[in-house]
């Protein structure tokens, strides 16, 4: 009885662990160490490129950054409204996919006095089948560029994926999309802070 009772509970943990592993994989994450990471203090934000099958993706994943970004009171982010009327009045406005050209990026950024840019696409934003459940999954990749040299300064890469929309024992897990992107977003900028920022 104690010896299927032990076993049952290692099941248990391993399986918590398993999931644990599957639902936050640490963020890949590149910085140019020969980049002065103190000379980028305003920054501006350009929506994130879609390139999922959700024609909101980009959007959401852009908003929650941002709200990230504004949270680590780190940077002084040029507005978006007014960064979006510069890129507007140049002809530089991303298109349906969120892509832009890079040139028109510098152009407005340097208008906006920033220094960094940062830039990012969403590669997945979907409802993947795990067994028999069905889990939420976001990953985006985000960069900051230098404005005047067009050099990365950063790049990391995040996926999280929810847990089960199915309710098991000791009450539901699930996770909505709203909450797996703000917790990629939070993942992404809490590692930016311990090494690029």
């Amino acid at each position: 009885m104690i010896t299927m009772r032990r076993m049952t509970g290692a099941a248990l943990v391993l399986g918590m662990l398993a999931t644990a592993s599957s639902c936050a994989a640490g963020p890949r994450l590149f910085v140019n160490h020969k980049a002065d990471l103190t000379y980028y203090q305003r920054i501006a934000v350009v929506p994130f490129a879609n390139l999922t099958g959700d024609m909101n993706a980009g959007e959401r994943v852009t908003r929650a950054f941002m709200t990230e970004l504004v949270m680590a009171e780190r940077f002084q982010i040029v507005e978006p409204g007014e960064f979006h009327g510069m890129l507007d009045r140049i002809g530089g406005l991303p298109d349906a996919q969120g892509h832009a050209d890079p040139k028109k990026l510098a152009e407005a950024a340097t208008a906006a006095e920033a220094t960094g840019l940062i830039r990012g696409a969403v590669t997945e934003y979907s409802i993947q089948r795990n067994g028999s459940d069905e889990v939420p999954v976001v990953t985006f990749d985000a960069e900051m560029i230098d404005v005047a040299t067009q050099q990365t300064v950063w790049r990391i890469t995040v996926s999280q994926r929810g847990r089960s929309r199915i309710p098991v024992i000791g009450g539901a897990n699930h996770k909505s999309f709203g909450m797996v992107t703000q917790d990629a977003c939070r993942q992404a900028v809490n590692a930016l802070k311990k090494e690029a920022f």
